[in-house]
């Protein structure tokens, strides 16, 4: 991945997300997947205006299907706000336009 968002799986999960301590920014993504490969470079760019202050995590929803499942996500890509309790914070975004403002203005919302 890059300096600002880190890869994980479902047994990463509990730790990574619920346990963090911190605000999480989770991106459900899939391979071959023309609107995941155009958020990732927006995803980065937010990751890196917020970093040491939310983590900015990607799953890849095919390999963990239990989690998605666990989580409701049906679509690629998703991304989902959680608090630093760990709960989920907000409203998820998903689909084809995400835009980087959007994000912002999640990630914004969960450290004020």
């Amino acid at each position: 991945m890059s300096d600002h968002v880190r890869e994980i799986t479902e047994a990463d999960y509990e730790r990574e997300v619920v346990g963090a301590g911190q605000p999480v920014v989770l991106d459900f993504f899939s391979t071959e997947c023309p609107p995941c490969e155009a958020l990732a470079p927006k995803f980065e760019a937010v990751a890196g205006q917020f970093a040491g202050k939310v983590r900015f995590l990607k799953v890849f929803r095919q390999g963990n299907r239990e989690l998605a499942t666990r989580l409701g996500v049906t679509g690629s890509p998703t991304l989902i706000f959680f608090g630093p309790d760990g709960r989920e914070r907000g409203e998820r975004l998903g689909g084809e336009e995400i835009k980087r403002t959007a994000i912002k203005a999640q990630v914004e919302a969960l450290i004020t």
